[in-house]
């Protein structure tokens, strides 16, 4: 088996317009994160819980002794509530220190995206458009530039499945699923929807272990790499819960609530949506918005339209394609997005579009392969790990086809920086708003 990492082949062209990107992607979730000094939306309960957490405050009250009573909210673990009160002991308690643990967490969820897309076999050049596509998107860069918990999950969530891949495409080397397990437990250590992260690496790895034969030890590797793993350190990320004097037993119904909480809540009813219209970005929410006498300034959770639509519409093509041509690779991408986001359809809880946010660097990758179709490209690793025996396909680079995929993805990108004023909080004059708004949802 060939055993090379996927990206061992790109250039240093495409290598060097990766850390361009990534240089700038840094730069934007990070420039002027103390513009809006007081908490925003949900950073009126984790940056509150952070600061609970510094304070050793999560002591049990008289009534419930399981339930911290400073605690402004107990619907989710600690692990990304840990990482703003780590920002805050190192950075201070004001913006920085509440948002710069979520803008290092946005920044490191865009610098895989290239990698990750090479391990799901696109080569360099298309790969690179799958940055270009994710960099772009105002979702992911709102979610980095505040401190809430979706973006983690996010990071979390695409690791495991660079990992599971790297397991897979490794000849099942048992250090990747242990990682693998990390990172699924710290997804779920943030938010419970974390747990998406674990159907995702399943669908990665048990149908080749189903396929081909492997070494004796290779299942109980990798059923403790996705079960033990995560739940040490689900567990691992309530340290300061039982430092402050719970027990066991408290943790357990501790656990029961939020599991009752996550199916049940019901939350402001004007900024929930059902998850069935998230893909079409219909219910978009306003953290922020006021008409000032230097324009409109708004902090806006949306999806870039045109990736959300057209990744919508590449994920019903690819996976017919894959089906009647039984070539695997192609069905691959849209099997991670149905992975992450289908499983909200069977909720009756009140949800919310930012829950995309985890889904969102997959849909980059569904349409990159989409365009790479389109384009003519190759398969990077036509016969590495889980695509072996796979048929190949002659490459056809070049003319029109590939001219009119990059203009697609360019125009994609460029559509997504429409809105960057609305994730910077930047003024924009009430023209340039009302033409963006395309929808009178969005207003």
């Amino acid at each position: 088996m060939d055993c090379r990492a996927p990206d061992s082949h790109a250039s240093h062209r495409v290598l060097a317009l990766v850390l361009v990107l990534v240089a700038l992607s840094a730069a934007v979730r990070l420039v002027d994160l103390g513009r809006f000094p007081g908490v925003v939306f949900d950073e009126h309960y984790y940056v509150h819980d952070a600061r609970v957490i510094l304070a050793g405050g999560l002591q049990g009250s008289p009534s419930e002794p399981w339930r911290p009573a400073s605690l402004r909210s107990v619907a989710h673990p600690d692990l990304g509530k840990l990482a703003i009160a780590a920002g805050i002991r190192i950075l201070g308690d004001g913006p920085w220190g509440w948002r710069v643990p979520s803008a290092l967490a946005g920044t490191a969820l865009v610098a895989l995206v290239f990698p990750l897309a090479r391990r799901m076999g696109l080569a360099a050049d298309w790969s690179l458009a799958a940055l270009v596509l994710a960099a772009t998107d105002p979702m992911l860069i709102i979610e980095s530039r505040l401190g809430v918990l979706d973006i983690f999950v996010a990071l979390g969530t695409a690791a495991a499945v660079y990992l599971a891949l790297g397991y897979v495409q490794s000849g099942f080397k048992p250090v990747w699923i242990l990682v693998c397990g990390v990172a699924v437990g710290a997804a779920a250590a943030c938010k419970w929807s974390g747990l998406l992260a674990l159907l995702a690496v399943f669908i990665v790895v048990v149908p080749v272990l189903v396929r081909r034969s492997h070494p004796r030890l290779v299942w109980p590797v990798f059923l403790t790499g996705v079960t033990a793993v995560p739940m040490l350190v689900y567990a691992a990320s309530s340290a300061a819960y039982f430092a402050a004097g719970h027990g066991v037993s408290d943790w357990l119904r501790l656990q029961w609530h939020m599991a009752g909480f996550g199916w049940r809540v019901h939350g402001d009813v004007s900024f929930a949506s059902a998850p069935m219209t998230w893909p079409l970005d219909v219910h978009p929410i306003w953290y922020k918005w006021a008409a000032t006498s230097d324009g409109i300034v708004g902090l806006l959770a949306v999806g870039n339209p045109l990736l959300w639509w057209s990744a919508s519409a590449a994920c019903v093509a690819l996976a017919v394609m894959a089906v009647m041509r039984r070539d695997w690779r192609l069905g691959l991408a849209p099997a991670m997005v149905a992975a992450l986001y289908l499983p909200w359809l069977l909720t009756t809880r009140e949800t919310y579009i930012y829950y995309m946010a985890p889904v969102v660097p997959f849909m980059a990758v569904v349409l990159a392969t989409a365009l790479a179709r389109i384009a003519g490209a190759s398969w990077a690793f036509p016969g590495v790990g889980i695509w072996s025996g796979m048929p190949e396909e002659p490459s056809r680079p070049g003319g029109r086809r590939q001219v009119a995929a990059w203009i697609a993805c360019l125009v994609c990108a460029g559509a997504g920086l429409l809105f960057l004023p609305f994730v910077l909080g930047v003024p924009v004059p009430f023209e340039y708003y009302d033409r963006l708004m395309l929808f009178t949802v969005w207003k």
